[in-house]
């Protein structure tokens, strides 16, 4: 999908939550479905088979899996089913996010945990990035079991890979081996 696309779409779902007065729950939430769809094939392959009609794709916003989502979110889901851009939906939720993120002055920072941060532990990393970046960051932690232990971060085009796995790769690379 083009950026200018995947741009047109996020500005579509900023203005939509906007105008709900639901920004931070729709960005919240569009990243959770889209982290959802990826991970789980079988609902992706549903969500984005063109042999299925619209209407068959679309009952899953009004499926018990969102009930609790915010009206707005289901609706700019449905907005993107039926435009068959459900393919497309991580980069259109991330988007959303960097824009979230940017009204606040603040600059997205994804986070990828082997285990849940507890509050202070997330105020403890997002303190360190900032001093690192000398940005105004904005988290959002996964937790990712790829990441054995550590942290890998996501800042615009920096990753920081301060993760075990990497670590060790680096390591085994400096050794020669």
């Amino acid at each position: 999908m083009s950026n200018e696309r995947t741009n047109g779409y996020a500005d579509a779902v900023v203005a939509v939550a906007t105008a709900e007065d639901a920004l931070e729950a729709v960005e919240s939430e569009l990243l959770t479905v889209a982290r959802a769809v990826d991970a789980n094939e079988d609902l992706r392959r549903q969500l984005t088979d063109l042999h299925l009609p619209v209407g068959r794709r679309l009952t899953f916003v009004e499926s018990e899996v969102l009930a609790a989502a915010h009206p707005a979110t289901r609706s700019v889901l449905a907005m993107i089913i039926a435009a068959d851009r459900v393919g497309d939906l991580t980069a259109i939720a991330e988007r959303v996010s960097e824009r979230t993120a940017a009204r606040r002055d603040a600059e997205l920072a994804e986070v990828y945990v082997a285990v849940p941060l507890d509050d202070a532990r997330k105020q403890a990393l997002k303190d360190a990035l900032e001093r690192s970046t000398g940005k105004k960051l904005e988290l959002k932690v996964y937790v990712d079991e790829n990441v054995v232990g550590g942290v890998r971060a996501k800042i615009g085009d920096t990753v920081i890979d301060g993760s075990l796995a990497n670590r060790l790769g680096n390591l085994r690379t400096r050794l020669g081996g």
